[in-house]
């Protein structure tokens, strides 16, 4: 009886990128040719549907990831016989990146003395903004403020 890819461990690289290692079918149905990782954020929906990528080590990353996102993975083994079973499904969470630049920023309320600034908030932008920071130029004074 063939065996599915084993011991697939997965290391999130950063927020949007992830390292996936696993070791061969302990019975492959020959020798293996190569792999196709599968992944998705929608485990219920078929693997056919799910991303992936072909793969002739036994190593790969997956990256453009959705930081926050919860991620199946499975592996499956290929030979010259075809396609071996899938692994068992892995689970992970896509690590909390930096947020992205907020958009729409605006000057609402131009003084001579003061300006008001308005902008979104990120569209990643984790759980908790903890706060943001300004910086600007003087250009009469020549000098920069934060």
């Amino acid at each position: 009886m063939e065996s599915a890819p084993r011991n697939i461990e997965v290391k999130p690289l950063s927020s949007s990128t992830m390292l996936i290692t696993w070791e061969p079918p302990e019975t492959p149905n020959g020798q293996v040719t190569g792999y196709k990782v599968y992944y998705t954020t929608n485990p219920n929906q078929p693997e056919a549907s799910w991303d992936s990528q072909m793969e002739t080590n036994d190593m790969t990353t997956i990256s453009e990831l959705t930081p926050h996102a919860i991620y199946t993975i499975r592996v499956q083994a290929f030979t010259s016989m075809g396609a071996g079973p899938l692994s068992n499904p892995v689970q992970v969470k896509a690590q909390q990146g930096v947020p992205s630049q907020p958009s729409n920023f605006r000057a609402t309320d131009v003084g001579e003395t003061a300006v008001t600034l308005q902008w979104s908030r990120p569209t990643h932008s984790g759980e908790n903004i903890v706060h943001y920071e300004l910086y600007w130029n003087d250009t009469y004074a020549n000098e920069q403020h934060h």
